[in-house]
């Protein structure tokens, strides 16, 4: 389990009185392991970041060494107004993949969410990364005898269950499975229909 840390160079700060209130807390994707450089470059061309980290201990043969890792890996967050030529020079920076959301616009995170997790890990209450596979979560079993089966996880009378729905005659069926046999997979249906 990981150690909550809070970046001191890469933090939320109080919103200055007049400063634009159209500016929001934006996701966006980075290339692989470049969340660091990322966050460095859009603070270089001005923009306010968080990059959330946690502290983990990593076991090689010969040692034990305590590094700092992004809590979301492959994702930071930018605190900017969206307009079009904000957006270029956010896209522009090199590691940037694009901005999270639908519609060929960035979708807002609220600060509520963003205070949320900064205090989480400002919190020294031991944190760890986990994939938020809740209800409705498309997931893929990743062993026992349904490996490879993809379906939406429902909980059933307190039991996780895999539903394996056939869309055309809108019936399922479902299975019981444990949480540590699945893993959440791209919705590639539902992400063509949010652009």
């Amino acid at each position: 389990m990981g150690e909550a840390c809070f970046n001191t160079e890469i933090k939320i700060e109080e919103m200055p009185h007049g400063q634009n209130p159209n500016q929001a807390w934006y996701a966006v994707q980075t290339g692989y392991r470049c969340e660091q450089r990322v966050a460095s470059g859009l603070m270089m061309k001005g923009f306010r970041t968080y990059l959330p980290l946690l502290r983990e201990v990593h076991k090689w043969t010969d040692r034990r060494k305590l590094v700092e890792i992004p809590a979301f890996s492959g994702y930071l967050f930018l605190h900017c107004e969206p307009s079009s030529r904000n957006r270029v020079n956010v896209l522009e920076t090199s590691g940037i993949v694009r901005f999270l959301g639908g519609n060929h616009a960035p979708c807002p995170i609220s600060d509520v969410e963003i205070e949320a997790v900064r205090r989480t890990l400002g919190s020294s209450v031991p944190c760890d990364r986990c994939d938020a596979l809740t209800p409705g979560t498309l997931v893929q079993v990743t062993r026992g005898p349904l490996a490879g089966v993809q379906g939406r996880l429902a909980r059933i009378k307190n039991n996780l269950r895999l539903i394996v729905t056939i869309s055309v005659f809108s019936q399922a069926i479902s299975a019981e499975l444990n949480l540590s046999d699945v893993e959440a997979v791209h919705d590639q249906f539902h992400a063509e229909q949010s652009n």
